[in-house]
């Protein structure tokens, strides 16, 4: 995110003229800007607006709002009675499957307007039903400078209709909108580099967490090289297999389970129980009232999830081969060392973590193994609350197989912490993994940088080479070591807890390069010098 206190329209006309004359622009009456195709090497502008033709040039109002070019030829959006109420722009004929895409706006408020948080969104229109994906997430805009909003965006299966729109988080402020860019992002080919999962093989299975534009075009040929095993980041938690009870949705899930094991790779599966991510219907009674500590409420809670359970279970058998049955149940700063969340609140206490892997045990063959997941079990309190609670479980008999690391972690956090976490679980007798990893490189999690400090990507290389150093002592010891994402633009990170353009956690960059991340782990000589703190 960047802020400019002038208007980006001078920036914006000289970037499309020197496109203009060097692709052959063809400026339509309805105002938009499209280029003949550009050399490979070479990003592609598709579309822009920059409402100098006194027109909205394909932009309208959404839902109540309003969009309108004011006198300065920037869109003004007004009336808006919602916070999905903005202005949106039709991009469906310029997006192709399995292509990345560049898209880029500039925001800000109108003078004496207070400044609110705002998002852009894409509407996903696929055979009568919508879904919507972030591009760029809650970021601070104010009347005082310009905005950038700038994101990656790609589809994995063919759309009937493709909006990108402007919205709010909660303020229903006018909103001024210009420089709109529609970019096609040039494809490196994949670098000839010696796959991680060949480097790791005889350590332990190497992972990542991907959403399906990621099993498609050129991101797909670096998942394929690199990675033995895949997780399914959002596509198979409970809002996305049953968003209405009794409605059960794999087809996002089946995409990247499909191409795993096309391309021979093992399957996790995340996950069963989550306090998060769940629809709203499942805490709630016949009536609509929230449900209350009650037996009956109990039990209608264990026969939805045990009903959800069934199903995924009849649906994948054993090509899942581990699942994360209850995810992020661990709180240390309550007195028991548990989450008190709606599960938590409608049985009183972790009664329904017991009931969920016997649900589990009971529906997927024997050879799957049940694990739970939880972040920060590298810190003691937490890995102390872990400990208990996965003691208790196996002295009452509950049929838990394993735990996962989550490993998000940065890279000022000592490398041994999960090292001792791994070593202390061994007494346990349970499998071990580490199901989310990633290094972010911000200073602090309210941190929003415009750029990625050099610097810190030189120190992430030397922190995954003694992070992986950690990992590979303990080899006997874990089962997979996943990353959350495959490379960085699509990091959650880049939107948790605020909009972050400069985080790079992974191995790859935007452009599917490596980093020195990725030679931290295969070859620490050519790292550069550890910059001076």
């Amino acid at each position: 995110m960047t802020t400019t206190s002038s208007t980006p329209a001078a920036r914006r006309r000289t970037v499309l003229s020197a496109a203009a004359a060097a692709g052959g622009a063809a400026l339509l009456p309805a105002g938009f800007v499209t280029l003949a195709a550009s050399p490979a090497h070479a990003d592609d502008l598709l579309l822009a607006t920059d409402f100098s033709s006194g027109t909205t040039e394909g932009w309208a109002g959404r839902g109540a709002a309003t969009a309108a070019v004011d006198p300065e030829q920037r869109l003004l959006i007004t009336g808006r009675t919602a916070t999905w109420n903005g202005a949106a722009i039709d991009i469906t004929a310029h997006i192709e499957v399995g292509v990345r895409y560049q898209l880029k706006v500039y925001l800000r408020l109108p003078a004496g307007e207070t400044a609110a948080d705002l998002r852009t969104t894409v509407q996903r229109d696929v055979g009568g039903v919508s879904h919507y994906e972030g591009v760029r997430w809650n970021t601070a805009v104010t009347d005082a400078a310009w905005t950038e909003f700038s994101g990656t965006y790609s589809i994995a299966q063919a759309a009937d209709r493709l909006q990108f729109y402007v919205e709010s988080d909660a303020s229903l402020t006018p909103i001024l909108l210009d420089a709109f860019t529609l970019t096609r992002i040039a494809e490196p080919e994949i670098q000839d580099l010696l796959p991680l999962k060949d480097f790791l093989a005889d350590d332990f299975t190497f992972g990542c967490a991907v959403e399906p534009p990621e099993v498609v075009g050129k991101p797909a040929e670096l998942l394929a090289k690199h990675f033995a095993q895949v997780t399914t980041g959002n596509q198979m938690k409970p809002e996305s297999i049953q968003p209405t009870e009794g409605v059960f949705d794999f087809s996002r899930a089946d995409q990247i389970v499909d191409f795993a094991e096309a391309n021979g790779m093992k399957i996790w599966g995340h996950t069963l129980l989550w306090h998060n991510q769940t629809p709203a219907w499942w805490f709630l009674d016949a009536n609509g009232e929230p449900l209350r500590r009650t037996r009956a409420h109990q039990t209608l809670l264990l026969q939805r999830l045990e009903a959800h359970v069934k199903a995924i279970a009849a649906h994948y058998g054993d090509r899942v081969w581990a699942w994360d049955v209850v995810n992020e149940v661990l709180d240390p700063e309550e007195a028991d060392g548990l989450r008190h969340s709606r599960w938590y609140e409608v049985f009183g206490g972790p009664k329904y973590i017991e009931k969920a892997f016997k649900i589990a045990r009971k529906a997927f063959p024997r050879k799957v193994k049940l694990f739970i997941n939880d972040y920060n079990t590298e810190f003691p309190d937490k890995r102390e609350a872990m400990f208990n609670l996965v003691q208790h479980l196996k002295c009452e008999g509950v049929p838990v197989d394993g735990i996962g690391h989550q490993a998000h972690v940065d890279y000022r956090r000592d490398p041994a912490l999960l090292g001792e976490s791994i070593d202390l679980f061994r007494e346990l007798g349970v499998l071990q993994a580490v199901t989310e990893l990633d290094v972010s490189v911000s200073d602090h999690m309210e941190e929003s940088l415009p750029a990625t400090p050099p610097e810190r990507l030189i120190a992430q290389g030397w922190y995954y080479k003694e992070l992986f150093e950690v990992l590979r002592e303990r080899a006997d010891d874990l089962e997979s070591v996943t990353m959350w994402g495959l490379y960085d633009a699509v990091s959650w990170l880049r939107t948790w807890p605020v909009s972050r353009p400069h985080e790079a956690p992974l191995f790859f960059d935007d452009r599917l390069q490596a980093k020195a991340a990725y030679w931290g782990v295969v070859d620490p000589t050519k790292l550069e010098p550890m910059p001076e703190a």
